[in-house]
């Protein structure tokens, strides 16, 4: 089990690299903590402090399972604040932490320096507790229905917030449905106007980390190999560290890795051109751009990348080639793998479109989303104007009854 004098030793010997890397970092504050408290941080998107909610319960409820299983393992787990937190598994090796502390601050320089974050608040674990706060207050205040009620239809319109937007300009694009709502939404109270800003503001936060899930996890494993390679080590410690960079960069089709397939990226960047593309890429690229950047036809070929489709059985994909294969990456990627919807009218109707891209909506769900924004947010009818299979459709919840229409 790892201490605090154990753990300080550790940073002296990665800061040496990372230094020797030209990363920075910044100041990190780490913390060891067991494996449920890392849970616990993980399912509420890794912030200490946040409102409670059923659905972070079920997250971390499915972490566990997953973990007494030996299915997977968080070792640690890095929050993009000023200072940056870092938690460390407390059972980890002295060996293991050599690898979790270069992976952190691999991270910790990525936050610093990639532009989708230089508009994300650096004090979201302050502006979180406040969150917390407020809403327990309302809870007190109006009832556990209301709020929790609210809070899930909040949730469904998390992700539909707009792109590159700040406080200031909430609500001034079409794209950003959650915010629009909030600010002109005819029926809706004071209070929860407020908590639909609350949960607008985390939902930009982290956004940014959705956008470059498989280039910042790449990163930060490109790195700490790096610095692993560099430094001096015993062969315990070199077999400890080699087998946890297997366990994490280890493929289960068809799974995308993206511990795997970022680090892949990078190193064929660092191949094209040393540490200054490295670094280029790493300010500039979201997980799309990283694709289309330095995934090659011998990558692709190298990562044993292929196509699969629900009706393939096993581990088993349709073999493509790799312009195929690069297509299909970059649209499961844009806009992290999520609908695009836009705001086409908000009379007695908010009416809602999906920019149709092949890839139905999931109709199996769609009746409970729409019921809950229609009773809890718009509080009247919602439309989402779409495609199922490639015929246009007009969905429809006034709040007790669904309907589907092709058009």
């Amino acid at each position: 089990m790892l201490t605090a004098d154990t753990l300080n030793r550790v940073c002296d010997r990665v800061f040496s690299q990372v230094q020797s890397l030209s990363l920075e970092p910044g100041h990190i504050h780490f913390e060891l903590v067991p494996p449920p408290t890392i849970q616990a941080l993980a399912s509420q998107g890794g912030l200490p402090v946040r409102y409670g909610h059923w659905s972070f319960g079920k997250s971390r409820q499915r972490l566990k399972t997953s973990f007494d299983f030996r299915m997977t393992q968080i070792y640690e787990l890095v929050i993009n604040h000023v200072p940056t937190y870092a938690f460390i598994d407390q059972t980890a090796t002295p060996a293991q932490a050599l690898m979790m502390v270069a992976h952190v601050s691999a991270h910790a320089d990525y936050f610093r320096h990639h532009r989708g974050f230089f508009r994300v608040a650096s004090d979201m674990v302050s502006v979180a507790s406040r969150h917390r706060r407020t809403v327990e207050e309302y809870r007190q205040q109006f009832g556990f229905y209301a709020v929790e009620s609210l809070l899930d239809a909040a949730h469904i319109l998390a992700d539909f917030s707009g792109d590159g937007l700040t406080q200031q300009s909430m609500g001034s694009s079409k794209t950003d449905v959650l915010g629009h709502v909030a600010k002109i939404g005819p029926r809706l109270k004071d209070w929860e106007r407020q908590v639909l800003a609350m949960v607008w503001d985390e939902a930009r936060y982290f956004w940014p980390q959705q956008l470059t899930r498989t280039a910042n996890e790449g990163y930060a494993t490109f790195c700490h190999l790096k610095m692993l390679h560099e430094m001096p080590m015993g062969a315990t410690e070199s077999w400890e560290t080699a087998q946890l960079h297997a366990s994490i960069v280890q493929v289960t089709p068809p799974r995308l890795n993206p511990y795997h397939l970022g680090q892949m990226l990078y190193a064929q960047a660092f191949n094209e051109g040393g540490w200054g593309s490295v670094f280029e890429a790493r300010d500039l690229y979201e997980d799309v751009g990283l694709v289309r950047a330095y995934l090659t036809d011998e990558l692709a070929k190298a990562a044993g990348l292929a196509i699969f489709r629900e009706r393939d059985v096993g581990s088993v994909g349709r073999q493509a080639s790799s312009d195929e294969i690069r297509r299909q990456m970059i649209q499961d990627l844009d806009h992290a793998g999520l609908p695009r919807l836009a705001i086409e009218d908000m009379g007695v109707e908010l009416v809602l479109r999906h920019h149709y891209d092949g890839r139905d909506l999931d109709f199996a769900q769609l009746p409970f989303a729409l019921k809950s924004v229609s009773q809890r947010i718009w509080k009247g009818p919602v439309v989402i104007l779409t495609a199922r299979q490639g015929v246009p459709h007009r969905v429809r919840h006034d709040g007790r009854e669904f309907s589907d229409q092709a058009v």
